[in-house]
């Protein structure tokens, strides 16, 4: 089933935010680098070969500066110093020595076999949410299932205790809004900071509640990073936490309800995960390229550069559209085909080469095991509304809502 041929809406613009994908086309047939519709330094790539290509270039930093950060004047940026400091910590938005390094030690926490180990309390988990809707004649997906399954996993893994889920995920909304919004106002930094702020006093609270010895197993380890490391701080480790609980929910929540919208919506590709659910495995990463819960992430400019003919001061913002790059016809063939068999399937949903996302596995192993559950307890599952109710959040593409009726 392939989507059909729809005229394409202003980027940003509340048509482009339900359905990205007639302008990524006409996007993709522009030049390699476009002007963005938000500052005079903000650029936009959309080929895939080009996204690559940029994220390798010497002189493109993972770094944001202030002026990124919150869109104010410097003379206004003292209110914010904090938050600055804050996100400049985290894993994301560093460069090598220090990414590398820190990257390096935190990467126990997320190795194969350790998440593998999660199997069991994600299937619980799973299997104890949808328990509770097994009697409805219908239920908000996202409310009920993809909302909370996340966010009780990673917080479980972080230490915050069940009583601080709704906080924790209200406030990872809040820096999420700022995170994906290309037009940072104010406002928003000043939300995201108190956001930050207030998870920093609980993860302290955590810390300091637990007895030594018996932290969780993922903020023992990070703990322990910054006893070994004197370049490593405690604002590190709670920088850390910040951003994994922030990627652990908001991510993979996207996912699971991308996911199951997506498979309601192709019919075919459904049936095929039914009579051969080991084909989930390669569905979820078809579901990355084809709706992915991250469309863009940014880099910033240390030098000067010239890409593809186009001059590019140092202190520019370069916005690399993913989401655009999943339906390159040159990368993929049939690229707005969604396909659970597609044959080599590079795509930059977790980032690419030095930051890819660090909980990617367990993205995708929640992910597996909540879409396998789905189909498999409700075989009647269907779309309840005939529009979907998408996020305004443009870099985290997402539902607000998914009715489903299950008889």
């Amino acid at each position: 089933m392939s989507t059909p041929v729809q005229a394409a809406a202003p980027l940003f613009s509340a048509a482009f935010l339900a359905d990205p994908y007639p302008t990524y086309r006409r996007c993709l047939a522009g030049p390699t680098l476009q002007a963005m519709p938000i500052r005079s330094d903000v650029w936009g790539v959309f080929r895939y070969d080009a996204c690559t290509n940029i994220l390798r270039q010497p002189g493109v930093s993972s770094t944001r500066p202030p002026h990124a950060v919150v869109a104010v004047p410097e003379a206004e940026r003292a209110e914010f110093t904090y938050f600055i400091e804050h996100v400049g910590r985290w894993l994301l938005l560093r460069d090598a020595p220090a990414h590398t390094r820190l990257r390096k030690l935190m990467n126990k926490g997320f190795a194969p076999l350790t998440i593998e180990g999660l199997r069991p309390r994600v299937t619980a988990a799973v299997e104890e949410l949808l328990g509770k809707v097994q009697s409805a004649q219908r239920f908000d997906v996202i409310r009920d299932f993809a909302y909370p399954l996340p966010v009780r996993i990673i917080s479980d893994l972080l230490g915050l205790p069940q009583s601080l889920y709704d906080k924790s995920i209200a406030l990872s909304s809040d820096i999420a809004t700022w995170f994906g919004n290309l037009r940072r106002s104010a406002e928003d930094a000043r939300r995201a900071q108190t956001a930050v702020q207030e998870l920093v006093r609980d993860f302290e609270g955590v810390v300091q509640g637990s007895p030594a010895g018996r932290k969780p197993e993922l903020l023992q380890l990070l703990l322990s990073i910054a006893e070994a490391d004197p370049g490593i701080t405690r604002e590190d480790v709670y920088a850390q936490c910040v951003l994994l609980l922030l990627a652990g929910h908001e991510t993979t929540r996207n996912l699971i309800g991308n996911g199951i919208l997506t498979l309601l919506r192709h019919p075919q590709a459904l049936q095929q995960l039914r009579e051969d659910p080991a084909a989930m495995s390669a569905a979820v990463e078809e579901i990355l390229r084809f709706e992915s819960p991250v469309q863009a992430f940014g880099r910033s400019t240390l030098v000067p550069l010239e890409i593809e003919g186009t001059a590019v001061p140092a202190g520019c913002s370069l916005i690399v559209f993913i989401g655009a790059a999943h339906r390159d016809p040159a990368h993929y063939e049939n690229p707005d085909r969604f396909d659970i068999h597609r044959r080599h399937n590079r795509h930059m949903a977790f980032g690419a080469d030095a930051h890819v996302c660090l909980g990617s596995t367990l993205a995708r192993l929640e992910a597996q095991v909540a879409l396998a559950a789905l189909i498999e307890r409700f075989p009647r599952l269907r779309l309840a509304e005939p529009t979907p109710d998408w996020s305004p959040n443009f870099a985290f593409r997402g539902l607000r809502s998914l009715p489903l009726a299950v008889n």
